[in-house]
């Protein structure tokens, strides 16, 4: 009995000749509201996560800050020794910000010098290591080709001679990283450490990069009591890059949100006009002795299995073109754009999102509508006599 009401008020909405334009009107809503949010919160999650990925190729998940520590020091070394061990895909470092010149262009730079003994970073694998690579906005700045000749000078490490002058060093352009991050190709160079050792004229590190298993590090360096070493994430080190990407998340969501609220305004409208419709089809199954409780209450499961079934649908459907348009790796962004093709990214959380934020909404002006239905003072038996 049920299932034989619930379907024959399915099909009075979307079969019947007398269907109601209004509630098809909202239940397109609903489709398009859950499928747009589904698609916008895939795209979006695969450029954000295409970016993070980039730039933590470069930076790594995070970095080990060491106060300025010499070369041959006990807990370094000791450091060192078990990153190797547990297999921690590791590099270390003296970053230093200095300044660099190629004939009369100068440009400040963030030097990387990578002690490639130790270990050497993916991206640096097959370089030069005894020469300069920079980034390639920087080099174009600074219009440098291969084998450019660099001045580089540090103004924190100063000779006196009659008066502080600043140290100087000079380095040969071996190469050009393009990262497709504007920040990195335009203010970093990495070279080899014993050539910033030999600019400052002391032999210590201030960083160790690490490219992987960020929860093994975390736990050496607790574990041993690294009490001088703090572990920085990359999440803690871009933060306001962190802040501008959940920002851009909660605008989207806010924007649907308020997109399902006149989704709302349809379904008030809609379902008022449609109880009213049905109210001779609820009187006969009342008279054919079918409680009046029992009619609200199916009632009410049917207008709330639209929402569900409708979000759902809507949901789904995204998902699928989500899988299409990933599957397919179609190019279709210009050559000015790093994506090429559109990526894509999405999890559990996104979907729930997706069907959740147009579902509650839903729900919650379609339970204000029958509750308005329900306490119409119109009885079945009073609504039989108008009729007779």
């Amino acid at each position: 009995m049920n299932l034989t009401f619930l379907k024959y008020f399915f099909n009075y909405v979307l079969l019947s000749k007398t269907r109601q334009k209004l509630i098809f009107l909202t239940i397109i809503g609903l489709i398009l509201s859950t499928f747009s949010l589904t698609v916008l919160q895939g795209v979006m999650g695969g450029l954000q996560s295409g970016l993070i990925k980039r730039s933590k190729y470069i930076l790594g998940e995070g970095s080990i800050v060491l106060p300025n520590i010499h070369t041959n020091d006990l807990q370094f070394r000791e450091l060192i020794q078990e990153l190797k061990e547990q297999q921690v895909d590791y590099s270390a470092e003296l970053e230093l910000e200095i300044m660099v010149q190629n004939d009369n262009y100068v440009s400040p730079i963030v030097l990387h010098g990578i002690d490639y003994k130790l270990a050497t970073p993916e991206f640096l694998k097959n370089k030069d290591s005894e020469k300069v690579i920079l980034g390639s906005d920087i080099g174009n700045q600074l219009r440098t080709y291969f084998g450019s000749r660099l001045k580089f000078t540090s103004p924190a490490h100063t000779d006196f001679l009659f008066e502080e002058i600043p140290r100087q060093k000079i380095g040969y352009v071996s190469d050009f990283i393009i990262t497709d991050l504007p920040e990195l190709d335009a203010a970093h160079g990495w070279t080899s450490i014993d050539f910033v050792h030999s600019l400052i004229r002391e032999r210590i590190y201030n960083k160790i990069i690490i490219f992987d298993k960020k929860e093994t590090v975390l736990d050496i360096l607790k574990n041993n009591n690294y009490s001088n070493f703090r572990f920085l994430s990359w999440e803690e080190q871009n933060s306001s890059l962190v802040w501008a990407l959940n920002l851009e998340t909660k605008v989207m969501i806010f924007l649907f949100s308020a997109m399902s609220l006149l989704i709302g305004i349809c379904i008030t409208s809609g379902f008022l006009i449609f109880y009213n419709k049905i109210k001779p089809d609820l009187a006969s199954f009342w008279i054919l002795g079918l409680s009046k409780k029992k009619i609200f209450k199916l009632v009410y499961i049917f207008s709330q299995s639209l929402s569900i079934f409708f979000c759902f649908a809507g949901v789904s459907l995204g998902i699928l073109f989500l899988y299409l348009l990933d599957s397919k790796k179609m190019i279709i962004m210009p050559e000015q754009f790093i994506e090429r093709n559109i990526p894509v990214k999405f999890d559990t959380y996104s979907i729930l999102l997706s069907f959740f934020i147009p579902y509650i909404f839903s729900s919650l002006f379609t339970h204000y509508t029958f509750n308005i239905f329900k306490k119409d003072k119109n009885s079945f038996l009073s609504y039989i006599r108008k009729i007779g």
